[in-house]
């Protein structure tokens, strides 16, 4: 499915993270758009995030190059999600490094559950949705449960990896980055619990 075209030129304007409902799943993201490379990256959380360590994001980009996020704001000793397209599907691992050059995959407590109606590939772009379970660590490599607004940082390259469908396939170096913060409350949603039952199915 593709977006209209107003809601793409709505998403690339929102240079400063706002909040966005994805009109496929109908999920309410706090969103960071990079204007000129299309890349986004949205998190939604639950009201109460006392104890919470899950929560649903959303990345894409324009092209069928690669995207990532590190969940900790720089790259070093972070946790980092790195996904691309694959024909009608996406392809997403966990990475993580102490070096600058390609992350390899990580594992951990931590996984990806894929909501199939706002994860898509069509010409212009493609976005992938999940549910990050256990995502939310206490040992500084990611946000904080009590944190409100965090910085997470970007990066994308227009080539796609080699491998396509292999998620441990290694990713060239970035051709864009940065980091940005972003308003955890804006992100919360008395939804949260309905949109996290659409994980896996």
């Amino acid at each position: 499915m593709k977006l209209s075209p107003l809601l793409f030129i709505t998403l690339a304007a929102a240079q400063t993270p706002s909040p966005y409902t994805d009109p496929q799943s109908g999920i309410t993201f706090n969103t960071f758009i990079e204007p000129s490379s299309g890349y986004f990256f949205g998190i939604a959380l639950p009201e109460d995030t006392s104890n919470n360590t899950d929560f649903i994001a959303t990345l894409g980009s324009k092209g069928t190059g690669w995207s990532g996020v590190s969940l900790g704001g720089g790259m070093l000793n972070k946790l980092l999600i790195v996904a691309w397209p694959n024909g009608q599907s996406v392809v997403a691992s966990f990475r993580k490094t102490a070096n600058f050059g390609n992350p390899p995959v990580t594992t951990g407590s931590f996984t990806q559950k894929a909501i199939a109606n706002g994860t898509y590939v069509n010409s212009t772009h493609w976005r992938y949705t999940f549910l990050c379970e256990k995502c939310i660590l206490m040992d500084k490599t990611t946000f904080g449960p009590s944190d409100t607004a965090p910085n997470f940082g970007w990066a994308r390259n227009s080539a796609a990896p080699a491998q396509k469908p292999n998620a441990a396939a290694a990713v060239s170096k970035h051709q864009t980055q940065g980091q940005y913060s972003l308003d955890l409350t804006k992100a919360m949603s008395a939804d949260f619990g309905m949109w996290k039952s659409w994980a896996g199915m």
